[in-house]
């Protein structure tokens, strides 16, 4: 997870997403998760082509990664704050809050052809 660049003053908070800066690759497709119902999980997959980076601006959502180096898990809380999510890394989202917004850059438009939607089939395309 990193910081994206914020400035803050007396009128309020103003936070930078730029192309090839803190959102390191061209930007195709922008997209937002929200009013997902308590208890409800997303994701479950992974794309073998794009790269994605998340950001919680409202609410709070816990994240699981994992690639060919094992799982990590993030817990995405502050609306200044990213997390990049490379090709071929299976994500899993969880315990969405009830107020949770979250936005995603990703690098290429939506093709089903490149996801992986059984873990399975993924832990075989990564360990081939």
């Amino acid at each position: 997870m990193d910081d994206i660049k914020t400035y803050k003053d007396p009128r309020g908070c103003l936070t930078i997403a730029e192309e090839m800066g803190n959102v390191p690759f061209p930007i195709s497709r922008v997209y937002w998760i929200y009013d997902v119902p308590q208890g409800v999980e997303r994701g479950f997959h992974a794309n073998k082509l794009s790269y994605q980076y998340l950001v919680a601006v409202n609410g709070t959502v816990d994240i699981c990664l994992e690639d060919i180096n094992g799982r990590r898990k993030y817990h995405l809380c502050s609306r200044s704050q990213g997390l990049l999510v490379p090709p071929e890394t299976w994500n899993e989202l969880t315990n969405f809050s009830s107020d949770a917004v979250l936005l995603v850059f990703a690098s290429h438009t939506y093709d089903p052809s490149t996801y992986i939607n059984s873990h399975d089939e993924f832990l075989e395309y990564i360990n081939r």
